[in-house]
């Protein structure tokens, strides 16, 4: 992505609303760890043997490729419920999922701020709506403040609940309840999701449908 200033719109009130996961902070991932594990790191061991204990197989069973991790199963022995949170078949191969648990540990906070921080510095109409849970808020603080991240003006919007079920949708709401409540005329909104992007975008065209609102995927 492109690093330009902020645009001047005559006459609106602008709000810029940030993702935090790989928009604003290089977060790491439970495949980078969990590869780690593999090769000898034991950090991640317990939700490692929880997901591979569901399925009833050995971590010997773990191959990986572009950074995902997988067993093979091509004669479909392995039954995968549909609303298995760890495991997702896809042809021949089960792919390990991130454990919603992850999201909690230490391990998910990043030490790194992306290349869009200068630009979310530079104003100060600006918030962040995070998928990331309401239960680990100080850890979250804390990461803003080490990586020099200025605490937004209209607050740090985290998700209620640990499943990210319907987050986009919930981003897109609360920048709704932001615009209206502040008398905002546009909306920018930053994310590396492309799924929350579309559910946000979809919910706020329900919800406001004249609202000047703009996504920008990182």
């Amino acid at each position: 992505m492109r690093i330009k200033r902020f645009e001047s719109f005559s006459g609106e009130r602008t709000l810029y609303a940030f993702d935090f996961d790989d928009t604003l902070a290089e977060t790491p991932s439970f495949e980078d760890h969990a590869i780690a594990f593999l090769k000898e790191n034991a950090e991640i061991e317990s939700m490692l043997k929880k997901a591979t204990g569901k399925l009833g197989i050995g971590m010997d069973s773990f191959k990986w490729q572009d950074g995902r991790i997988y067993i093979e199963d091509p004669s479909a022995k392995i039954e995968v419920k549909p609303n298995d949170k760890d495991w997702a078949r896809k042809g021949p191969r089960i792919y390990l999922l991130q454990p919603e648990e992850f999201c909690l540990s230490d391990l998910s906070i990043p030490e790194i701020a992306t290349q869009l921080k200068e630009l979310y510095n530079s104003t100060e109409e600006k918030c962040i709506i995070t998928a990331r849970p309401e239960r680990i808020r100080i850890k979250i603080e804390e990461c803003l403040e080490r990586l020099g991240l200025e605490y937004p003006k209209y607050g740090l919007h985290m998700y209620p609940s640990l499943n990210h079920h319907k987050a986009g949708r919930w981003k897109g709401q609360k920048m709704c309840e932001i615009a209206k409540q502040f008398g905002f005329d546009k909306v920018v909104f930053y994310d590396d999701n492309r799924k929350y992007i579309k559910d946000a975008t979809a919910a706020v065209k329900e919800l406001m449908p004249d609202l000047d609102f703009k996504a920008i995927k990182v």
